[in-house]
């Protein structure tokens, strides 16, 4: 969430804070290729001492806020990019090492466990408590909360600030209703807080924390401190924390030497801060302290933020633990110059802090890097606050950029274990996945964090894949995991509902293997982007076993946005058992002779949960026929572990073949399965199906299938431009099925070359016949039959080109600029400044004549824009096209002639706009350079026209404006059909 107002960006440069000490510098954020790279800050802001506000209230009886009714507005809230639009250029740079396409690596693996196995079912299907939360009055409500000795807490954005609701955990009764703002406010900034709460339990302090930011002028944290146990207790200490600049989205993490947060704060240029919040101090009610410190931003988003780590459980951190901040790096988005395709990774920070002295002691200490399996943050591009679509085409917010809310640590005693989440593009065509990972630290904080296991959630959904995203993750315990999710699809229709899964601390590492349960059905679509900004997974301090989750939902027409709470446990979390697992789930071998096949040994682990020590006694099921195996020693006291040795001999039978080892104490049986993938002979040779053989017309995103080949473990596709396949644009990799997506899309309406070949342990096919098939034409290009013929370009390279500037109001500062030429013909652009006064710019291009009778005829050219938007769907300033013919009267182009990027919406008339009323463009760019602009110019074939680009603005707000570059009018002629791939490149 963030707060809307007209003059948001005026908060970009408020960094000054008085009696600020210094950051140390720090360096630039690179990759080196080490496992770990260090920057240490051994100074931080200390930006002051807060004292507290005590609140004596009863909340019991507090009148309870004004419930939303159904006609009531629902208020939209924009989410923040922060940074200079020059410094988000530099996103959408291409790879220099390309990543590999298909299915990721992790979701193919969860979709072939769900092929194998049965999914476990149990108590853990069947939510203990199900009921709808808080309505969501804002868009997005911001659902949070966190669950307590008797009670759950929760919070949502609401129209005059935080709307917290407290619910009895046995039944789920509601039995408090407030206003953050009105009830515990106080007095200074935070009475007029506006949301974005956040909910923790302190289970060290046995405290609850409730927190909101207020409004952008307090810039503040309000943190509210439970002086007891009991959240409608009558004593909170509140703190109003005076950020240097707006801190947006905050999250915030318990530990045990401070409270830790992050922000998306607005003035920190490059970079974004971590904070440190006194807890000692702040748990009695006294003067805190805290402390701020800024680690380097990350290339490509504008939205970022780290997320800190937060403690569950009864068991503290190890004593001088620092507390934590992470975030995940997509290095194809962020170092796109020397990025790694076969990997991302995790960074970490830690901050260790000391209190004892007036000035706090700071060393922040990071990123140390974690590598983890490649992912995609990629989606609709790196800025757009849409992915998803629903089933009427609305696409919602993916939460691309930051670990989701929250990054929950839980200390065994022997080891310590932090789970958390983000969203991924599973498929390069921004399908949503939840990429969840589980690290662990062992032998005390000298030791480093490692992964010790990670997933892609994204099922193989019958009726085509379905989007889940904006999760939340938790471990019990008995280290045992759930993760809870958003769930929508267009078509066949799912709207935006809740489900989970879950999974045993000794199941198969990396897949969730609990059946999926829906546990808030959608019923409606929402009309507009923003969606969460986030949810939140919480485990009961009590029994340190069920999970509570909150999230936001389509509930019924005539409702708001629905927030629901539920909670599930797991059957097996709380008692005395052992755990069994296996240092490998899968073998290939290749087996075709009669002489035996010595498998590698496979290491058998047999752990303990809960203190258990009976001896575990260890056997095979029934081999499969042709695999002989032993198990040396037999019989393990946990924790302990034991060695499968394995064999294959002829005659077997080739494909999956399960070996099943079972564990054995008393009345307990654990079992663990082992993939034997068998080959006999190397894969036959395959057979292309779709699409066939020159085929025209084909999607530039296209899908290419073949038919499966006896014993084929995966397959290599290749697309070429040429038959000899010399020039291979796309290269491949399926081992989960028989098809794959073309990604990035190729040109249109160019031939092009592909082929299959089958590989398993035994070896390689032969290449597949190769086929050929014909993309299809997009808007402005030349069939096969006709060929592009230039009409007008210019590229302002030599000046103006008889395009000249006027205005109907104001100053007319349409000018050439060098800042954002087109990346094809460099030098000049032309730019029109989006300036704060009320002006009427106008840049009209000289006569062109037109050809008749040689469609299509399409005006192509460069269009970057950075200019006022309101709201999701419409403008306070904005640019529109026009056209005159014959020296007539100019009109506006609009609608269907808009062939690929058209108007953002409305002008705002409250704002006495030259061009208020009419659509019109506004927003961001959608890549480094804008927009190739796509007009349809055939209305007017065979007349003499003039083109006229025209921007006004309203006395509010100034912004970079906007550039016009590369215009060219073309049209299709009949005649050599050499360069009918559309339109030219221009000269330089």
């Amino acid at each position: 969430m963030a707060i809307h107002m007209k003059l948001v960006f005026a908060l970009a440069g408020v960094t000054a804070v008085a009696g600020m000490t210094s950051v140390h510098a720090q360096a630039p954020l690179v990759r080196t290729g080490q496992e770990n790279v260090q920057v240490q800050v051994d100074t931080g802001e200390l930006l002051g001492a807060v004292p507290a506000e005590i609140i004596h209230i009863d909340v019991h009886n507090d009148p309870i806020g004004l419930e939303w009714q159904p006609g009531d507005p629902i208020r939209e809230i924009p989410r923040r990019h922060w940074d200079d639009p020059a410094f988000l250029a530099t996103l959408e740079r291409t790879p220099v090492n390309a990543v590999a396409a298909g299915l990721d690596v992790l979701a193919a693996r969860q979709q072939d466990f769900d092929a194998r196995q049965a999914h476990r079912g149990g108590g853990f299907s069947v939510p203990l408590q199900s009921f709808d939360g808080a309505p969501g009055t804002t868009l997005p409500p911001d659902p949070t909360g966190d669950i307590g000795p008797a009670h759950y807490v929760q919070a949502v954005n609401a129209s005059g600030g935080t709307r917290v609701r407290v619910f009895n955990k046995t039944d789920g009764a509601m039995v408090g209703n407030f206003i953050l703002n009105a009830q515990l406010a106080g007095t200074g900034a935070c009475a007029s807080g506006l949301g974005d709460p956040i909910v923790v339990y302190d289970a060290l302090a046995d405290r609850w924390v409730l927190t909101e930011f207020s409004s952008s002028s307090g810039r503040s944290l309000c943190v509210y401190v439970s002086a007891g146990n009991d959240p409608l207790g009558t004593v909170w200490y509140r703190y109003a924390f005076q950020m240097p600049a707006f801190p947006d989205y905050p999250k915030y993490g318990v530990w045990s030497d401070a409270y830790y947060v992050t922000a998306n704060e607005s003035g920190t240029t490059n970079a974004r801060p971590v904070y440190a919040f006194e807890r000692a101090a702040m748990l009695t009610g006294a003067t805190a302290r805290f402390v701020r410190l800024t680690v380097p931003r990350l290339a490509g988003f504008g939205f970022q933020l780290l997320t800190p780590v937060h403690h569950v459980g009864l068991d503290a951190p190890p004593v001088g633990a620092p507390g934590l901040y992470m975030r995940h790096v997509d290095d194809e988005s962020h170092l796109a110059g020397s990025n790694d395709p076969t990997k991302d990774y995790l960074q970490l920070w830690s901050l260790a802090m000391n209190w004892s002295t007036p000035t706090p002691g700071t060393v922040l200490t990071g990123p140390v890097q974690i590598d983890i399996s490649e992912f995609s943050s990629n989606l609709n591009g790196l800025t757009a606050f849409n992915a998803f679509p629903q089933p009427n085409g609305q696409k919602l917010d993916p939460l691309r950029e930051p670990i989701m809310n929250v990054l929950m640590y839980r200390n065994f005693g022997a080891y310590e274990v932090i789970v958390g989440n983000l969203v991924t593009d599973v498929d390069g065509a921004d399908t949503g996945g939840v990429r969840w990972f589980e690290l662990r630290r062992s032998g005390g904080i000298a030791n480093p964090w490692q992964l010790f296991q990670e997933g892609t959630y994204a099922p193989a959904d019958a009726g085509g894949p379905a989007d889940r995203w904006m999760a939340g993750i938790g471990v019990d315990s008995s280290g045992n995991l759930a993760l809870a999710y958003s769930v929508t699809r267009q078509t066949p229709g799912i709207f935006a509902s809740l489900r989970y899964v879950g999974r045993l601390a000794d199941d198969a590492p990396g897949v969730m293997t609990t059946a999926e349960t829906e546990f808030a059905t959608g019923s409606r679509s929402q009309s507009n982007e923003r969606w969460g900004d986030y949810h939140q997974m919480g485990v009961d301090p009590v029994d340190g076993c069920t999970f509570w989750f909150t999230g936001e939902y389509m509930g019924p027409v005539g409702s708001t946005n629905n927030t629901r709470v539920a909670a599930f446990r797991h059957d097996e979390c709380g008692d005395p058992t052992f755990t069994l697992n296996t240092s490998v789930s899968t073998l290939s071998v290749c087996a075709g002779g009669p002489s035996p096949v010595l498998l590698p040994p496979i290491t058998v682990n047999v752990g303990s949960v809960n203190g258990f020590v009976d001896p575990v006694s260890l056997a095979y099921l029934p081999l499969p026929a042709g695999v002989g195996g032993s198990l040396s020693p037999n019989v393990v006291t946990p924790p302990g572990t034991s060695t499968a040795s394995l064999s294959v001999a002829g005659p077997v039978t080739p494909g999956d073949n399960t070996v099943t080892i079972e564990g054995t104490a008393g009345t307990i049986i654990k079992s663990k399965d082992v993939l034997l993938k068998i080959a006999t002979a190397t894969p036959d040779a395959i057979v292309l199906s779709t699409p066939a053989n020159g085929a025209v017309n084909v999607p530039a995103g296209a899908t290419l299938s073949w038919t499966a080949a006896a014993q084929a473990a995966s397959y290599v596709v290749e697309v070429a431009s040429d038959a000899a396949f010399a020039s291979i644009v796309f290269t491949g990799t399926v081992s989960n099925g028989t098809s794959v997506v073309v990604t990035p899309a190729l040109q249109t309406n160019t031939t092009y070359y592909w082929r299959v070949r089958g590989s398993n342990i035994c070896g390689t096919s032969a290449d597949s016949a190769v086929y050929s098939f014909r993309t299809v034409p997009a808007p402005g290009d030349c069939d096969a039959s006709t060929v592009p013929t230039e009409a007008f370009s210019e590229n302002f390279n030599a000046g103006a080109g008889g395009f000249t500037v006027s205005t109907g109001t104001g100053t007319a500062n349409w000018a050439l600029s060098t800042a954002r030429p087109s990346p094809l013909s460099g030098g000049n652009a032309f730019k029109a400044d989006g300036v704060s006064v009320l002006s009427d710019q106008r840049l009209t291009s000289p006569a062109i004549a037109l050809p008749a009778s040689q469609n299509p005829l399409t005006l192509r050219y460069q269009n970057w824009r950075l200019i006022e938007m309101n709201g999701a769907t419409g403008c306070y300033d904005g640019g529109i096209l026009e056209v005159s013919a014959n020296g007539g009267a100019f009109t506006q182009v609009t609608g269907v002639k808009l062939l690929n990027d058209p108007y953002r919406g409305a002008v705002s008339s409250g704002f006495s706009s030259a061009i208020a009323g009419l659509n019109a463009w506004c927003d961001n760019p959608a890549r480094p350079y804008g927009t190739d602009s796509l007009v349809d110019l055939s209305e007017w074939a065979g007349q003499s026209v003039q083109l006229r680009w025209r921007f006004a603005t309203d006395s509010s707000t100034a912004t970079e404006g906007w550039y016009v570059d590369d215009v060219r009018v073309q049209s299709c002629a009949t005649g050599d059909t050499i360069f009918a791939d559309g339109f030219d490149p221009p000269s330089p």
